[in-house]
C-alpha cells in the first residue's frame, strides 16, 4: 500500500480541489487511513483483503485486485458521509498506484523480492513538507524516515500521482462513473 503520507497528501489535495464538498475533514482523513488501520484506528489492519475489498495483489503479475463496486454497493447509504468518501479515496489510490501509475515499478519490486517500504521512508519527509501534513499520533509510529535515494519510485512521479488522484471526482464515481476511465 502507498504510505500514509501519500494517502494523507492525496486527501489534502482532494479537499483543496473540491472546495466545500468535505464538511468534516477529520472524518475524511480517518476514512482515508481506515483501510490500513484496525477498526479503532489505533493499530495496523490484520486482514487487508477484507478492508480493501479484494486481493492484495497477485504476486505473479503485480495486479492489485479491489472491488470498488462492492464497496459502493455495501456502503450505498453512507456515501454522502465524509468518512466513506475518504475510504473510497483510499481504495482508488491503491488501485491506481499499483495497477496504473506504478505497475512497472511494482513488477520490479516483485522480481527483486523487495518492498516499497524503503522508498516510502525516503520520500515521507518531503511529502509532509510539501503538503503540510501533520501526522495523526496513531500513525506516527508506522511512518519511517530515511535519508537516501528511493530504489524504485521517482519523487516527481509520486508528486504527479498525488496531484492527479487529488482531482478525482468521488461524487461521479459514487454516481456510477467507471473509475478505470478516469486517467
Amino acid at each position: 500500500m502507498p504510505g500514509f503520507n501519500i494517502h494523507l497528501a492525496i486527501a489534502k489535495e482532494y479537499i483543496k480541489n473540491h472546495k466545500n464538498e468535505i464538511v468534516d475533514e477529520k472524518e475524511f482523513f480517518n476514512g482515508t487511513i481506515r483501510p490500513d488501520m484496525n477498526e479503532n484506528l489505533d493499530g495496523l489492519c490484520e486482514n487487508k483483503s477484507i478492508t480493501h475489498y479484494g486481493q492484495m495483489g497477485n504476486k505473479n503479475d503485480g495486479n492489485f485486485e479491489t472491488d470498488i463496486h462492492a464497496f459502493l454497493i455495501e456502503n450505498k447509504k453512507n456515501m454522502s458521509k465524509d468518512f466513506y468518501k475518504g475510504y473510497l479515496l483510499h481504495l482508488l489510490t491503491d488501485y491506481y498506484f499499483y495497477n496504473i501509475y506504478f505497475n512497472n515499478e511494482l513488477l520490479e519490486v516483485i522480481k527483486n523480492r523487495d518492498k516499497f517500504h524503503y522508498d516510502f521512508d525516503c520520500i515521507n519527509k518531503k511529502i509532509e513538507e510539501i503538503y503540510k501534513i501533520d501526522l495523526p499520533i496513531n500513525i506516527k509510529k508506522y511512518t519511517g524516515y530515511t535519508i537516501g535515494k528511493p530504489k524504485y519510485l521517482k519523487f516527481d512521479k509520486v508528486i504527479n500521482f498525488i496531484n492527479e488522484i487529488g482531482r478525482i471526482d468521488l461524487n461521479a464515481i459514487i454516481g456510477g462513473k467507471e473509475y478505470e476511465k478516469i486517467k
